[in-house]
């Protein structure tokens, strides 16, 4: 859902209308991630800018957007060496672990994965991202399918009315998802968030069968946190799945449950605002829906605590 990209800080600033031009296709909502190559990129940006005298004005303009470029530039830990040109580092990088592409400012060498930015509209094959796809609905395809916000995210939720820590289907997704965030993003805050039900234990019961029920779901020396909600008379619906992260989120028509290579479920790209405001709707003292206590801290270890 989430392509990376290379962009030369000395092409993208090379002026005010090139940086707004490139700048407004990148966004977690619209599929498209600038990398952070080099770890200082945003100040490489702005120095580029003044080297080819871009106007106070206008400066003022990109240093006050790039202070929000949390949610445009992303660092994977992608090494940098500072003995080299950029676009030699980036094409080393994109041997080692290939980019969607490369943004640069000329293609000397006619490399296939560089876009030099001239060139570049929306009709560029190397531009087009989808914002929405069918997943399969394997834990493995729904991870992948996943892996960029689950890189990145700093809180992480899961949200699925109908999450049932009794079924397998539900917890072989949840194990690779949380494979993804232990590999890349263990300081992340992970929670489910899942809809009461009469007929189905709820959070009370299932803090005496966590050790059972989460055992080797859970990696070492991680947690998760587990929400249970009730929807109000009269209020809004929780139906809707997602997986909901400080940086945007991801619809996901079918939820969680991995049900066989057999089926798919849609996956959409969530605007940023909307994606904050579901975020918002399942903080723990937010008043959407009616919070079924206890909330449940489960460790990996299987031992648990209310919080």
């Amino acid at each position: 859902m989430l392509f990376e990209y290379a962009v030369e800080p000395q092409a993208i600033g090379s002026s005010w209308q090139t940086f707004l031009y490139l700048i407004e296709k990148f966004g977690f909502d619209r599929g498209r991630l600038i990398s952070r190559l080099p770890g200082k990129w945003e100040k490489k940006v702005i120095q580029a800018a003044k080297e080819a005298g871009v106007s106070d004005i206008r400066m003022a303009s990109i240093i006050e957007r790039l202070k929000n470029a949390k949610s445009v530039v992303v660092d994977f830990g992608r090494p940098y060496d500072a003995e080299k040109s950029w676009l030699d580092n980036a094409l080393a990088e994109n041997d080692r672990a290939p980019f969607h592409a490369i943004l640069a400012q000329q293609n000397p060498g006619g490399n296939a994965a560089v876009l030099p930015v001239a060139d570049i509209d929306d009709q560029q094959p190397l531009m087009g991202v989808t914002q929405d796809r069918a997943v399969l609905r394997e834990s493995e395809s729904i991870a992948q399918a996943l892996s960029g916000f689950l890189r990145v995210g700093t809180r992480i939720l899961f949200v699925d009315p109908f999450f049932d820590a009794y079924s397998a289907r539900y917890k072989s997704t949840l194990r690779a998802c949380l494979t993804v965030v232990k590999l890349y993003n263990p300081a992340a805050g992970c929670e489910i968030h899942y809809r009461y039900h009469d007929n189905k234990p709820a959070n009370a019961e299932l803090e005496r069968e966590v050790a059972r029920l989460f055992n080797g779901v859970i990696p070492e020396d991680m947690a998760i946190s587990v929400y249970c909600w009730r929807e109000k008379a009269g209020g809004a619906d929780f139906h809707a799945r997602y997986l909901l992260t400080d940086r945007g989120g991801v619809g996901i028509d079918a939820g969680f449950s991995a049900e066989g290579g057999h089926q798919t479920t849609d996956m959409y790209l969530m605007s940023l605002l909307r994606s904050q405001a579901r975020l918002a709707a399942f903080e723990k003292n937010a008043t959407d829906f009616e919070l079924v206590e206890p909330v449940l801290e489960i460790q990996s270890d299987g031992s648990v605590r209310r919080i």
